[in-house]
């Protein structure tokens, strides 16, 4: 039921009709973000996104809310570090009159002064919420640390001194350099005939000139190992833990992520067992595979008191040694819990058109073919117990050797001692 169609303008369709369903979800992935911005221009990807909706030539901001509005559906955008995209999920009536306001937005946005200032002081608002959230700032911090020099490294939104530099002609300049049809993939799924939709966007999207080049194959960043700490006005340490892994096309994506799941992935996982049923040391532990275009990281999160910090990062990271030396191996029911986990997530998430339209965007942009359910139900059934302990020693063993840290907490000695924490991941590489 997945359908792909290129139009003539290297614009992708991709639809997947879904039985039984009245909505359609659409999403309009732009191949474009933070890794396009110049290094002074921080945040100029998010400040479009955020400008699309504020008016073009033939529609002013306030017609275009009451036209979303009007929908009874949900419309939105976000800005992530690969790509930008807009989805909307709405009624099957409205899927031409929904393409072609999204047309009229990626071809004819004006981005007028008055409407990037206003919109640069709502994105420094939003930023300086995120830094009265310690775990966040400490998720940052991270990324900064260990990507830094390569745009996977910069924030999303931008710093609040970056954002407030951007002037409308940036805007302007980044739109006309970037919205390239060739990087535009419109997704589908929910009550759609591929045919028909590809007819609406042809419609809407005509003008929409290629510019006939090709984009430059992507360059992993090199991986900064080593511990970064910021001392907030807060009584406990949020702390941040990454490992390389693999970027996200990985052959052994699938295994990486059951090994994420067996580590910290639930109630049932090593590190909650551990750390909050047996010991009482955190409340909250999480492991997660995150992984782009360019590169992947293991990330272990969570937070503790300044007292406690020492021996619960000693605890993650032995356990982490533990299973790279297969001392601690995965064990047959960890394996069949994770199978059963990640399976089910993805059972469940099929039965929503959004979700669904999420995965065609994204399989489209990362791997240019679509992979179906079975297809990934049977790639996570295959791993069988041997081979996940040996490639998660490799993977680990690896990661042990680019690791880092960072920390978000008060200012005090269990905190601060970075020397101590750098010894730490030496001892355990």
């Amino acid at each position: 039921m997945m359908e792909q169609s290129v139009l003539d303008n290297r614009i992708r369709v991709v639809t997947k009709k879904m039985v039984g369903v009245r909505s359609i979800s659409l999403g309009f992935l732009m191949a474009a973000g933070p890794m396009d911005e110049a290094e002074d221009r921080g945040g100029v990807a998010h400040l479009t996104e955020h400008l699309m909706f504020d008016g073009t030539e033939r529609r002013d901001a306030e017609e275009i809310a009451r036209m979303m509005d009007t929908t009874g559906g949900q419309v939105g955008g976000f800005t992530s570090r690969d790509y930008t995209c807009f989805t909307a999920t709405v009624l099957d009536d409205y899927r031409t009159y929904l393409i072609d306001l999204m047309g009229d937005i990626l071809l004819n946005s004006h981005f007028a002064d008055y409407a990037v200032h206003q919109e640069k002081e709502t994105i420094i608002r939003e930023l300086s919420a995120q830094l009265d959230r310690p775990d966040v700032c400490a998720h940052e911090r991270l990324k900064s640390h260990i990507w830094q020099g390569h745009p996977l490294g910069r924030p999303i939104g931008g710093a609040i001194t970056s954002v407030a530099g951007l002037q409308q002609q940036d805007v302007i300049q980044f739109f006309q350099q970037n919205y390239q049809p060739r990087r535009l993939i419109i997704a589908a799924a929910g009550n759609v005939n591929h045919q028909d939709l590809v007819t609406n966007v042809a419609d809407a999207f005509w003008m929409m000139p290629d510019d006939g080049r090709a984009d430059a194959q992507p360059v992993r960043p090199v991986f900064h190992g080593g511990v970064t700490v910021e001392c907030k006005g807060v009584s406990h340490v949020y702390f941040s833990i990454a490992l390389q892994a693999a970027p996200y096309t990985a052959a052994e994506r699938y295994l990486i992520h059951l090994f994420t799941a067996i580590l910290g992935g639930g109630m049932s996982s090593r590190l909650f067992r551990k750390l909050r049923q047996e010991l009482g040391m955190v409340y909250e532990i999480t492991a997660e595979y995150q992984a782009y275009r360019d590169d992947g990281v293991i990330v272990i999160e969570g937070s503790t008191t300044p007292e406690l910090l020492h021996p619960v990062l000693s605890q993650i990271l032995l356990e982490v040694k533990g299973m790279a030396l297969q001392m601690l191996p995965i064990l047959e029911e960890e394996l069949w819990i994770a199978k059963m986990q990640l399976k089910g997530q993805h059972i469940i998430a099929q039965e929503n058109s959004h979700t669904c339209m999420s995965s065609l965007a994204t399989q489209a942009f990362y791997f240019n073919r679509f992979i179906d359910s079975a297809e990934m139900l049977d790639q996570i059934q295959q791993v069988d117990l041997e081979r996940m302990n040996t490639i998660t020693a490799n993977i680990l063993t690896n990661g042990l050797l680019h690791s880092a840290i960072a920390l978000v907490g008060p200012s005090c000695e269990q905190v601060c001692n970075t020397a101590v924490f750098e010894k730490m991941l030496r001892d355990f590489q």
